[in-house]
């Protein structure tokens, strides 16, 4: 049996199949669009000092940064109507046309309004280049070959973390902040072309009559609020805008629902279905995730007396385990699976105790080991639990319950961060803020984290009780 691309479907699960015949071309495009995606995600924190000292702008100085992010969550919501408007391969070539646009806008930009503007571009685009990556693989790779791949993607990641920064301070170095865009264009090019050569044309393009704008709006509009409680120190005010924000993300996904032209596959966020939970799951992780890093680099300065760099790469410690942990457990099939799902939660939770017990006074070595744990068991859990979902998924959903995957981990970064802020703000956290605030505010994040775990390891429980009722206990990986 083969499936649509001419790929034997009876082949072994080996590392070898991912990159060799017809899947290497598209294991080669999948990594170049993370690629492309991560690295303007991380180089754009490197470089803004020097754009501000070029063309201006400081009171708007995290608008670069957060406008890219408001534009990623809104093209990867977009995802499935781009994909039934365009087709599986035009769709891709649309979303790497737009973020090429997007790189040269902003190399051009002449003051920071619109660099601003171009960021939008650029996160719109980038967002529907990683969104369509993970649908890529609902779509092209076989069952046996999606967690290999998965944990390839991790990777990717893993290496963009390290080399992202450093690609920007190289630019930043020489006050060049215009050829960090200008180097990611030949990327950008290289990887449409690429696209247009070798993803097979759907035939499922041109279908809806009517792009969903109203729902994107309010997507739009809910993340941009999130972002704006980086603002204000005002914490009713912050308040008011996450609440505000939910309120419209929820609303855009109940009318999403009733929809003929839907963003996300039936059941998203419903938490008694395998692909709802399995979202809660995405989401309760990444909140574990990014409360329990924001702050890192700041704690590992003023209490542990750790330079910038080494700050960074202690911080960092996650997102290496986090890849180390996906290539342990990416070849393990039947039970082992269960274990490395539940073990991650655990593993979780462990890692967000040790953080409560060691980030204010230390000692510096057990605080690397927790963020290890944590990073380990995300990665043993998630990629897991996503190529599980994706076989849950109805036939012809595939691909947009892959590509939502994204969309749940960006919200989770999202409102994550809004409310690490809101705590952090809370607890007395300012600019110039003593040692004792600074203590106060880390240990009320990281107990805040041991609930999100906590939430995050329940939800692995009910996401296993779903899913074994949709398979009847079935698990042939």
């Amino acid at each position: 049996m083969t499936s649509e691309n001419g790929i034997p479907e009876t082949d072994p699960a080996t590392w070898k199949r991912i990159f060799s015949g017809e899947l290497l071309i598209y294991s080669i495009i999948l990594n170049l669009g993370i690629l492309l995606f991560a690295i303007d995600t991380f180089v754009i924190t490197t470089i803004m000092p020097t754009i501000i000292k070029d063309i201006g702008g400081t009171e708007l100085y995290s608008w670069p940064v957060m406008i890219f992010m408001v534009g990623a969550i809104v093209g990867t919501a977009a995802t499935g109507p781009v994909r039934e408007i365009f087709g599986r391969r035009n769709g891709y070539v649309f979303a790497g046309f737009l973020f090429l646009v997007g790189n040269l806008g902003a190399a051009f930009a002449p003051n920071i309004e619109i660099l601003i503007a171009w960021r939008v571009l650029q996160g719109l685009g980038g967002g529907l280049i990683i969104s369509q990556a993970y649908g890529l693989i609902g779509d092209i790779y076989p069952p046996e070959l999606r967690m290999r791949v998965l944990s390839v993607i991790s990777t990717t990641w893993g290496v963009a973390t390290v080399f992202g920064p450093a690609f920007g301070g190289i630019f930043a170095e020489f006050g060049s902040w215009r050829g960090a865009f200008w180097a990611i264009v030949p990327l950008a090019i290289l990887f449409c072309i690429l696209v247009w050569r070798n993803v097979a044309p759907s035939t499922d393009g041109g279908k809806i009559d009517n792009f969903p704008i109203t729902r994107l709006l309010l997507f739009a509009l809910g993340i941009l609020c999130v972002g704006m409680t980086s603002q204000t120190k005002s914490t009713d005010f912050q308040v008011g805008l996450i609440l505000a924000a939910i309120l419209m993300v929820a609303y855009a996904m109940d009318r999403d629902v009733r929809s003929a032209n839907r963003m996300f596959p039936k059941n998203t966020l419903v938490p008694n279905t395998t692909i709802g939970s399995c979202y809660w799951f995405m989401l309760l992780f990444t909140f574990t995730f990014i409360v329990a890093v924001l702050y890192a680099t700041l704690y590992l300065q003023e209490l542990h007396h750790q330079t910038p760099i080494v700050a960074a790469y202690i911080s960092a410690t996650l997102s290496f385990s986090w890849t180390i942990g996906a290539l342990i457990v990416a070849s393990w099939k039947g039970r082992a699976i269960i274990i490395a799902v539940i073990g991650g939660g655990f593993l979780i939770l462990l890692g967000a105790i040790g953080l409560s017990l060691f980030a204010v006074e230390g000692p510096l070595i057990l605080i690397i080991v927790s963020l290890g744990l944590m990073g380990v068991g995300i990665g043993t859990s998630n990629n897991h639990v996503i190529a599980l979902t994706i076989e849950c998924a109805e036939e012809g959903e595939q691909g947009l319950v892959a590509s939502s995957v994204q969309t749940m981990r960006t919200m989770g970064l999202a409102f994550g961060s809004a409310l690490a802020g809101l705590i952090a703000n809370n607890a007395g956290l300012s600019e110039g803020a003593a040692p004792e605030t600074i203590s106060q505010a880390v240990d009320l994040l990281n107990r805040t984290d041991i609930v999100l775990a906590a939430l995050t390891l329940l939800s692995i429980f009910i996401f296993y009780r779903y899913y074994w009722r949709d398979t009847k206990g079935a698990n042939a990986r």
